[in-house]
């Protein structure tokens, strides 16, 4: 199995990567919640948990397919049983890079700049044929030396656009919002904190409008979504900031005036801490 700690993020050198098999032991807690240039795919092999997209919960299990646009913030946490593992498989590119070998193929180029620049509805499936998919992960972690290039890669994500096109269907969300049935409160303070976020936050009128004690709120938000409501407040206003930095020239205290952070130092070490570079470098890779 792999034993690549991770991805290296910065595309300029490595537009492509890819990590067959990336394991995480019970030992280590996987909980990431970041944004990063180029597009990235994570197919989960073992383990179950959750991603948050936006305002969208997304479970995953063996199986699943998530994906993630450039800059996305998102948030993926993993449940790691004692003596278990959390293995998938991950891509990462550069799509300016990948583009112009795709062009001549009409179906897949239009369904890879669907992928790459549209507002998505579902962004975790689950794979009908993972045997087809893990058979694809495999030969190519066994050659990818050999197809390092540029040329090699686009052949080897040519087949594994091909792959998942035909799944990345309406059935796909309309199956995922019935699973979401059951997380519904969740949403209901996803919603609720889209709401208010810029305002001070108050738990108390958040359990109070839903008709639930805080105690009881707060098990169920983390039990359906792996985090804390603190954790996906401030998830929420810094999806605010990104957009703010990379749409508008504001200075930063006014941004922070609008996403309901007083303190800019503050701000900026957050940001930092959860999307792995400053505000202003943020702004200048737009």
């Amino acid at each position: 199995m792999s034993t690549r700690n991770d991805f290296n993020f910065e595309l300029n050198a490595n537009p492509h990567q890819f990590i067959y098999e990336h394991t995480t032991s019970s030992k280590n807690i996987w909980d990431k919640f970041h944004s990063h240039p180029g597009m990235e795919f994570i197919y989960v092999q073992q383990g179950e948990g959750s991603a948050i997209i936006d305002q969208n919960i997304y479970p995953f299990k063996p199986g699943s397919l998530m994906y993630f646009q450039p800059f996305q913030l998102h948030r993926v946490k993993a449940n790691i049983p004692e003596e278990t593992f959390y293995i998938r498989s991950k891509l990462l590119l550069e799509p300016s890079v990948i583009n112009p070998y795709l062009v001549k193929f009409t179906v897949l180029h239009r369904f890879f700049q669907h992928l790459w620049k549209s507002n998505l509805d579902c962004q975790v499936i689950q794979i009908d044929n993972p045997s087809k998919l893990n058979a694809l992960f495999k030969f190519y972690d066994s050659r990818h030396k050999e197809l390092e290039l540029i040329e090699g890669f686009s052949l080897f994500f040519m087949l594994f656009l091909d792959t998942l096109k035909n799944q990345w269907t309406v059935q796909n969300q309309i199956e995922r919002e019935v699973e979401l049935r059951h997380i519904h409160y969740a949403e209901h303070v996803m919603r609720w904190i889209d709401s208010n976020y810029h305002d001070e936050f108050s738990l108390v009128s958040l359990a109070k409008e839903l008709h639930l004690s805080r105690f009881h709120l707060s098990h169920l938000f983390r039990k359906a979504t792996g985090s804390t409501i603190t954790e996906y407040l401030t998830y929420r206003r810094l999806r605010e900031a990104s957009l703010l930095l990379r749409t508008t020239s504001l200075p930063l205290q006014d941004i922070c005036t609008r996403i309901g952070i007083g303190n800019v130092s503050y701000f900026c070490q957050l940001f930092k801490k959860n999307a792995g570079v400053t505000p202003n470098q943020y702004r200048i890779k737009q």
